[in-house]
Parts: C-alpha cells; structure tokens; sequence
C-alpha cells in the first residue's frame, strides 16, 4: 500500500531522530508507525527537559560550484577582460609566445588567478595589474547560465554556494545570474584576500555549521583540482558536472551531464 504523503514525513521524522540520537533502526519492536511516534515523542521530551535541543531537518546538504557549474566562465562577454589582456600581453617581461597567449586566455575563464600568475610567471607589473584589475571589476548586465541553472531552485535541502574569485566580480555575476536566492550561504574562496584558505577550509566550516557529518554531504562543480579534490579530502561525496569543455575526472565519486541528472542522484540517494 503506498505511503501518504503525511506518513512519509512522519517516517522522515522517525529516520531523523535515529541518525541524531542514535536509537535503534526501525525494525519489529515498532509493530506500527504510530507507536514508533509515541515512543519518539516521550523520549524526545525526556531529552529536551535536560538539554538544550537542536534538530536540523533531514534534507540533503549541497554546495554547488559557480563558474562552469551553474554558469559557462566567460558568461559575461569574453570583452570585458581585453583591457587586461592588453597590459599583459604588451609587457615584454612576461615572454609569452603566441600559443601561451591563446593559453592564458582560455585559462581565464576556467581557472583562478593566482593559478594562472603562477603558471605563467607573470611579471611583478602584471601580476599587479592582474589583481587590481579584478578587484573592481562588477557587472551591471543580466548574464545566461546553462540551459537547466534554473533547476537549482528545485533541490530541496540546503544549499550552499563555494565560488572561487574575487567577491566583488563573483556577486555580481551571481546576482545577475538570478540564483543568489536558491542559497542558504555564500562563500568566496578570493585571491584577492590573502591567505587564500581553499575551498576543503570552506566545506569542513558548513558541514560543521549544519550539523552534517562529511559522507552526508554533495558537493558538485567542474574542477578536479579545486572543489573535487576539497570534497574528496573530507570524505565528502563528490560529483562532477561535465559541461561542454570539461574533463572528466577519475578522481570524482560521480558524473553527470546535467543539474537534472544530479537532482535525479540526490532524490535517489
């Protein structure tokens, strides 16, 4: 016979306090579900008159990735960072050939900036300009995401955005992206705020904050190197999004092409 609706929040409601207080599963002693309730509701009032009792719901905990997750990297109009390119390009100290050129352009859309002035080894007058230049740049247009960025606003639980950037270029972008009221929090993993604490210092401060042990936590986004690698040395479970231009990585638990496949994952899981 098919659960209603009402009994499948209350059978919720039974999972949720043996995960929290460690009580038996559900097994023969809970001969009906309104026994089970009853026994749950005296223990809980047991509990609660000597300690103070906090329960989060029992909905999955998500942190999403931003850029090439929700949104393609160079969204914004590839424009807007000619004037950068300019000062790098043009500075002699820098000895990039025209192939490291092309490199380095793609590269800003996919990858953080202290990473690139690293693998390029921008000169101290690029580098500078590298990172004033980000520190003011906002933009004040709608920009597009994928075709089913939409569907975060469908996933239930809690869900936390970790973009790496500087926080000023970031929020703007999230903003006119109209997904900054799909999340609970917020981070931004900023190059431009030493020292920069990588997104694994992130993730452990939400899953401690919502009460979450680690395994029990999704963490999808593009990057091998940054929110797959962070996710992974937690013991978090982790899940790639293949957009287009992305590899995809053995190092994450899952694949998707899709946030409807990932939604599908998670109402499975």
């Amino acid at each position: 016979m098919a659960l209603t609706a009402s009994k499948k929040r209350k059978l919720v409601l039974i999972r949720l306090v043996f995960r929290v207080f460690g009580v038996i599963p559900l097994c023969d002693k809970y001969a009906t579900m309104q026994v089970a309730l009853s026994e749950i509701e005296t223990f809980m009032c047991d509990y609660g008159a000597h300690h103070s009792l906090v329960i989060y719901p029992y909905m999955p905990l998500i942190i999403f990735d931003f850029d090439n997750c929700l949104a393609p990297g160079n969204s914004v109009g590839e424009d807007i960072l000619l004037p950068l390119f300019d000062v790098i390009e043009s500075d002699k100290s820098n000895d990039l050939t025209p192939s490291m050129r092309q490199e380095m352009r793609l590269d800003f859309w996919r990858k953080p900036l202290d990473y690139i002035v690293e693998k390029y080894k921008f000169s101290k007058h690029s580098k500078s300009a590298s990172y004033a230049y980000f520190s003011q740049l906002s933009i004040a247009h709608p920009i597009e995401g994928y075709e089913d960025t939409h569907l975060v606003h469908a996933f239930e639980g809690v869900k936390i955005l970790v973009t790496s950037g500087f926080q000023k270029f970031q929020h703007s972008k999230i903003r006119q992206l109209g997904v900054e009221g799909a999340f609970e929090d917020i981070y931004y993993d900023d190059p431009g705020n030493p020292p920069r604490k990588g997104k694994a210092f992130y993730f452990d401060i939400i899953a401690k904050k919502y009460n979450t042990a680690p395994s029990e936590v999704w963490v999808i986004g593009d990057s091998e190197e940054s929110e797959i690698s962070a996710g992974n040395s937690l013991g978090m479970k982790t899940v790639q999004i293949l957009r287009p231009g992305v590899k995809k990585s053995p190092k994450a638990q899952f694949h998707v092409s899709s946030l409807q496949e990932f939604l599908s994952l998670v109402q499975m899981s």
